[in-house]
Parts: structure tokens; sequence; C-alpha cells
């Protein structure tokens, strides 16, 4: 077969694409595994967010209860 005035044997033509598209194919396994880690890492951290932005607002509503006492007590004397 004559690609561009050369000749070219279509067998190793094919043979060529056919190793570019699975060393390209195992590239993007690759990429994808490591996608996954990332996004795994990712959950693990918005879990512990959720459970620190729960503390945190538990905090806040103690000290808020507290500050209300407090101010309850001011208006009392």
């Amino acid at each position: 077969m004559y690609i561009f005035g050369i000749e070219v044997p279509l067998l190793d033509l094919l043979v060529v694409f056919s190793i570019v598209v699975v060393i390209y194919l195992i590239i993007l396994e690759l990429e994808f595994r490591q996608l996954r880690r990332i996004t795994k890492r990712f959950d693990e951290e918005e879990i512990q967010l959720s459970r620190v932005m729960r503390e945190l607002k538990g905090e806040i509503s103690s000290l808020n209860e507290i500050i209300q006492a407090a101010t309850s007590k001011t208006k009392r004397a």
C-alpha cells in the first residue's frame, strides 16, 4: 500500500498502530488509578472535615449558651 507516495506494508502499519493504542490504554489505566487514589484521599479528608465542623458547631452552641447565661446574670444584677 502506498501512503503519500511511500510504500508501507499494511500489516506492519496495523501492528505499529495496535502497539501505540495498547501503550496509550496502559497509560490511561495508570492515570485512572492515580485519580482513584486522589479521590479516595479527598473523600477521607471530607469526612474528617465534616467531623471537625460538627465539633465546632457543638462548641459554638455551648459558647453561645455560656454567653447568654452570663448576659442574663448581668441584666439581673
